[in-house]
This record gives C-alpha cells, sequence and structure tokens, in this order.
C-alpha cells in the first residue's frame, strides 16, 4: 500500500464535528501509518514531494485552486465527499434560500477546478446513496463506477462504548441539537417538539462520549434538518442506542437498508473501515 496523506480543512483534534469524527475513525483503521495537512497548508510544492502517496481528499474549502491543479496532474487521489461542494454554499437548499433560484454552481467559471477535481478522482466515497444521485446529476465528470457509498464511519471502540450503554435507563425527553448551522433547523426542530406536544431539551458543547451518555438516556431525538443532511452521526448514534428518532426526508440515508433495525446497522457499521482500506489493497 503506498503512503496515505490525509487533506482536510480540520481534523477531530481541532474540532469535533461530524466528518471530522469519521476522518478519525478512518485514519485510525489504516493498517500503516497516515499524514495529516490541513487543507489550507497544502502547497504545490508538497504534492510534487510526494508524487508516490495516494491523498484522501475530506473537506477541501481551504484547498487553493493551484493546490487543486497540482493534485490532479502529479498524484493518484481520492475524495470522501461529506457535504457538496459542487455548490457555493454546500447545500443546493440553502443555495436556493440565499439567492432565490435553484443552484447552478456547476455553471460558473470558478466551478471549472472543481469539476476537474471530481472527474479525476480516482475514487469518490460518498455518505449516502441520495448523496451520490444528486452528485451524478450535478457533477457529470463523475463516473459512476469510481464511487461507492461509505456512509459515516465509527471506531471500534466508539462502537463497543455504545454497545455497553444502550439499555441505560431512559427519561420522557427528545434531545435537539442546539446548533448555529442553518441545515440543522434548531428553531424549526422546537416548533415540531411543541407542536407536537414532545418533552424536549436542548443539547450543546457536550464532549463526544458525555452527548452519548445523554443520547442513552434519553426517550428519543428530534432532528429534521432544512436540506439535504448526507448521513448525520448523531441520528446513526441515536438509532444505536434505542431511542426513538423523529426525523424528515433531509436525513438522507434514512431510508437505506442498513438502517431499518439496531441489528443492521451494528452489522454494517462494522466493516466500513475494511470496506474503505481493503478498496486500496
Amino acid at each position: 500500500m503506498k503512503n496515505t496523506i490525509f487533506v482536510s480543512d480540520a481534523f477531530a483534534n481541532q474540532y469535533q464535528g461530524g466528518a471530522e469524527l469519521t476522518t478519525e475513525a478512518i485514519i485510525a483503521g489504516s493498517p500503516s501509518p497516515v499524514t495529516r495537512i490541513n487543507s489550507a497548508a497544502l502547497t504545490t510544492k508538497i504534492v510534487e514531494q510526494n508524487k508516490e502517496a495516494h491523498f484522501v481528499i475530506c473537506n477541501f474549502a481551504g484547498l487553493e485552486p493551484q493546490a487543486k491543479l497540482a493534485i490532479c496532474k502529479n498524484v493518484e487521489y481520492s475524495i470522501i465527499e461529506y457535504d457538496y461542494k459542487f455548490c457555493a454554499y454546500r447545500s443546493p437548499e440553502k443555495h436556493k434560500i440565499r439567492t432565490g433560484q435553484e443552484c447552478d454552481c456547476v455553471t460558473k467559471d470558478g466551478s471549472k477546478i472543481n469539476l476537474v477535481f471530481y472527474g479525476r478522482a480516482k475514487k469518490i466515497w460518498f455518505m449516502s446513496e441520495a448523496q451520490r444521485n444528486i452528485f451524478l446529476d450535478n457533477v457529470t465528470t463523475i463516473k459512476k463506477e469510481k464511487t461507492s457509498v461509505l456512509s459515516s464511519v465509527f471506531s471500534a471502540g466508539d462502537l463497543r462504548f455504545m454497545n455497553s450503554i444502550k439499555n441505560n435507563p431512559k427519561n420522557k425527553k427528545y434531545l435537539i441539537l442546539d446548533s448555529g448551522s442553518w441545515i440543522k433547523g434548531t428553531r424549526e426542530n422546537v416548533k415540531f417538539a411543541e407542536d407536537s406536544g414532545l418533552q424536549y431539551e436542548l443539547v450543546k458543547g457536550l464532549q463526544y462520549h458525555e452527548l452519548l451518555i445523554k443520547l442513552s438516556t434519553s426517550k428519543g431525538l428530534i432532528f429534521r434538518p432544512l436540506g439535504g443532511d448526507t448521513c448525520p452521526r448523531i441520528v446513526i448514534e441515536a438509532k444505536l442506542l434505542g431511542c426513538d428518532l423523529k426525523l424528515n426526508d433531509n436525513v438522507q440515508h434514512k431510508n437505506e437498508s442498513w438502517f431499518e433495525t439496531i441489528k443492521t446497522c451494528e452489522d454494517y457499521l462494522d466493516n466500513r473501515i475494511n470496506t474503505f482500506w481493503s478498496y486500496y489493497e
């Protein structure tokens, strides 16, 4: 296996978002050492000095156009796509709300480098089937045979921890993420809870395992994003912890077969890390 360099706007030691936790779980499962480089720090010189490596590109908002071109020209690389970076707003729904028009970012001159960037990737890993289909409809440079659905990824340790607390006694409250992110729809989720007569609690700023324990002792989770959320980890965590889920269709993995029961979730998530790394063996 080639040396592997992961490139991302942030890593889990810098920001513990869902994408960063999935990236960290993948890195932790690597059969060989991995190098991490923040997108904003990646230069053409670094790319050219590592032509024999395989680059794995995660969130890349901070990646300079020159660095993207250098990657396209000089190295073998894959992309793990967590949202919708063919869109300037990283969400077609947010694009429409902000501009009043359907997303047409792929037709703009500034998007040409991203079309090339997606098109030249050896592999693109998506978070859900719905997300992949939206990309295939919008980014014509992507060939379906070069794509796979990976979904959110969890370390073996985190899966064991959730299994150990999933039978905790539950209260009558539904958790709602108190998030400043538009897509999470905190205000709309609160309204849904109040209109439905559900007891709820807003959660914010908890450490990862504290959040898992909080979920394990709560009746359910209300998570109804305002735009396509490709494979939100908290929904999977709530499922594994036996919570009642109040979701909408913007939770894009919710109808996939692996998500039907706790057992199918556990079986599916057990092999995600191996699914990723075995592709490169």
